[in-house]
């Protein structure tokens, strides 16, 4: 029995340490999960464009749940759905991590920071494959006016040609569709389709297309044709035309 005692005495503190260690590490544990943010979503949401190494990168963020963020993002018509978490930065900034799907050769991890109004950012993104180099940018957030004049040009819509059609749409993806010409009554029966990231600067629409083999050029230069109205001198938008393609700005209806 004096033994037991004893054997009891000399184990108790040791016990007593083990269990005061384990009750530190579930309040280590607790302590360092991530705080819930007070964000207003509507602010967050949206697209926000920059330049990424000389072509335009559209970025659209569209479902924020507590610290978890996701969208996509498009570049060269390439379009890549992004997931993440937001947190507290620096400044009353927020920092987005946020990763592509990693089952296409040029996907990576984008690091952005945003600016207390949600309005621009700073980023940086790091590629997954080594044969790849890493890019710095700036964003700015897209604002849609809708009190401005109707813009075909960002809308969505379907602009019509001769056996062809293109879109631009307000997350920066522009689509082209066209039959190709072998004389000039007769179309291949086969329908291309070509991808592609748009930016407009004053009359031109440049656009930068996903590589692809059906069109050589990996650039397109839209220009837009105007007539001007008779006693009001008013310029309206009729066509915008580029690499041999034309289409109709005027909206039916």
């Amino acid at each position: 029995m004096k033994l037991l005692n004893k054997t009891l005495l000399i184990a108790f503190p040791f016990l007593l340490c083990l269990t005061v260690a384990c009750s530190s590490d579930k309040k280590d544990k607790v302590i360092d999960k991530p705080t819930k943010l007070s964000i207003d979503g509507q602010k967050l949401k949206g697209t926000y464009k920059g330049d990424f190494g000389g072509s335009p990168i559209y970025i659209t963020l569209n479902y924020l749940s507590a610290n978890n963020v996701a969208g996509y993002n498009v570049h060269k018509g390439l379009r890549r759905n992004i997931h993440g978490v937001i947190k507290k930065g620096d400044n009353d900034t927020y920092v987005l991590m946020l990763s592509e799907p990693g089952d296409n050769e040029f996907d990576g991890t984008f690091s952005i920071t945003l600016q207390p109004d949600f309005m621009s950012a700073n980023g940086e993104w790091k590629p997954n494959s080594s044969g790849l180099k890493e890019k710095q940018f700036t964003l700015s957030k897209v604002v849609i006016n809708q009190d401005d004049e109707f813009d075909p040009i960002g809308s969505g819509y379907e602009l019509m040609g001769e056996h062809s059609d293109v879109s631009f749409d307000n997350d920066g993806t522009c689509v082209l569709n066209y039959y190709e010409k072998i004389n000039d009554s007769t179309f291949v029966q086969q329908m291309n389709t070509l991808k592609g990231t748009w930016e407009k600067d004053g009359d031109k629409v440049r656009v930068n297309w996903q590589p692809n083999q059906q069109f050589n050029k990996r650039t397109t230069i839209f220009e837009i044709k105007y007539y001007t109205e008779e006693g009001t001198g008013e310029k309206r938008p009729t066509t915008i035309e580029g690499d041999g393609f034309e289409f109709s700005l005027i909206m039916a209806g």
